[in-house]
């Protein structure tokens, strides 16, 4: 069914609708003056970009940002796999109410907001977990697991249990199984797993902002604190900032784009 002149036109004018913010980042971030607007002056240079890339704190940040998300990654993977694996092929009592309470206690939990995160800074700061990168990405990961549980969960019933059972018959024991069976048919839901395991992570700031400070700061909290006068924020600088933090998501979904879009096709 072919699209007619109107429908593409709209889609046209809604793409462009919504591009139009980052379009306006775009022009910020190149502009010497550290505003831009429409019929404004507009200078083109990248100085905005050189001074981010010559700050020490933004090359923290980006280290610190990333072994949170990619450790959150790990985290998550590794524990919603298994869980995912025993939900799909084991059948046990109570299983299915088990991983429905499972899923819908933690959006409750999710729910109870500034309760939720007092009890769990009282829990951190007993634990003197404050200020330590993979606490904060056990935290993440725990918030994570039981979605991707779900997702994986979800994804194993749609494989055969016929490649397992060979496998099973040639000696293969569980480790085996999963390493030279399962992974390879789970690639596409894994790397949807990733993309939004390592997205969460990498975009969160609340948590962030209450349990890490000083050189432990990730990316996203110093791009923050370039706003911390608003009154004199140098709009161009934060732009360009905001630019370059979008490039690690934005790369690991170039890398994981084949895989990606047979899994959203299965997910949604």
């Amino acid at each position: 069914m072919k699209a007619s002149a109107a429908q593409t036109l709209a889609a046209a004018a809604a793409t462009l609708l919504l591009f139009y913010p980052v379009l306006q980042i775009i022009l910020l971030s190149v502009n010497k003056l550290p505003y831009f607007r429409l019929g404004g002056d507009f200078v083109p240079t990248l100085e905005s970009f050189q001074w981010v890339l010559q700050q020490s704190e933004f090359w923290r940040g980006l280290a610190n940002s990333l072994v949170v998300s990619l450790s959150t990654v790990a985290m998550v993977i590794a524990l919603a796999l298994p869980g995912a694996y025993a939900f799909s092929r084991y059948r046990f009592r109570g299983r299915d109410p088990l991983l429905s309470f499972y899923v819908v206690f933690t959006q409750m939990a999710g729910g109870l907001g500034i309760a939720g995160l007092i009890a769990l800074f009282a829990i951190v700061s007993a634990l003197g977990l404050r200020n330590n990168l993979l606490a904060l990405a056990a935290i993440y990961a725990a918030g994570a697991v039981p979605y991707h549980t779900w997702l994986l969960k979800t994804y194993i019933d749609t494989i055969p249990r016929s490649a397992e059972e060979a496998a099973l018959i040639d000696g293969a024991g569980v480790g085996t199984l999963l390493a030279r069976v399962v992974l390879p048919l789970m690639a596409p839901a894994l790397a949807v797993s990733a993309i939004l395991s390592f997205i969460g992570a990498w975009g969160e700031l609340i948590l962030a902002n209450l349990f890490l400070s000083g050189e432990n700061r990730t990316l996203i909290l110093w791009i923050y604190s370039l706003m911390s006068n608003v009154y004199s924020v140098q709009w161009n600088r934060f732009a360009a900032a905001a630019l370059l933090y979008a490039v690690p998501p934005v790369a690991l979904y170039v890398v994981l784009q084949r895989f990606i879009k047979r899994g959203l096709a299965f997910v949604y």
